[in-house]
């Protein structure tokens, strides 16, 4: 498993699913001008009637492709930067509420629901902030791919007593500890996981209660 070369490929994957929901943006918002000036050139010639609503309709698709287009280029523009250094301090839940948000598109195309819970306690860590977004990426990915991926996938970060820890559960209590607990630990995905935690000093174990995977940080 060629893990050396995984960063600039989780890079690339990410930049190029963003890309493409930019690229719908303006698509809908180019055909949604086109729309608008066939129905200024209709009601000038005598052929339709309460265009303000129409065009008003128009206006809100747009407005709302833009809002959705601006957070997109924020979120990329974000998500870039972190591969200036490979080593700093991040916010983990600032890192991972823009990366769930920007990779949205690739666990829709699955079928998955990824969120994140809320978390008011400022958690920071000094890290490789691409690997450390690799490796909740790829704790994600190994949920998906080896239970029903139309499932919901919630993180959650915890302060315990002596380090942070986050949690990537996968909703679903009719699976048994035994049953999910070799599912993960027994996947490609995992042996990734574990391999890729080494080389920044998080241990990562599966849960106990839920189907789900434990980060720790050292």
């Amino acid at each position: 498993m060629e893990i050396s070369n995984d960063k600039p490929a989780f890079l690339g994957k990410v930049t190029a699913s963003v890309t493409h929901d930019i690229q719908n943006v303006l698509a809908i918002i180019k055909e949604t001008s086109g729309l608008m000036e066939d129905l200024f050139l209709m009601h000038q010639s005598g052929n339709l009637e309460n265009i303000e609503e129409k065009i008003g309709t128009c206006i809100k698709t747009i407005k709302k492709q833009t809002y959705r287009g601006v957070k997109l280029t924020s979120g990329l523009n974000g998500f870039a930067h972190t591969a200036d250094t490979s080593q700093g301090a991040i916010n983990i839940f600032e890192t991972l509420e823009r990366m769930i948000s920007i990779t949205e598109r690739l666990f829709k195309q699955k079928g998955a629901d990824v969120s994140i819970l809320e978390c008011k306690k400022a958690c920071s860590i000094d890290t490789d902030p691409v690997l450390f977004q690799l490796i909740a990426f790829a704790c994600i990915e190994c949920l998906i791919d080896n239970f029903d991926a139309r499932a919901s996938i919630t993180l959650d970060i915890q302060s315990l007593a002596d380090q942070t820890a986050i949690q990537f559960l996968y909703n679903d209590d009719t699976l048994t500890y035994e049953d999910y607990n070799q599912q993960i630990t027994h996947s490609d995905q995992w042996i990734k996981i574990t391999a890729l935690c080494e080389q920044i000093s998080i241990s990562a174990e599966v849960t106990a209660d839920f189907p789900g995977i434990f980060l720790f940080f050292k």
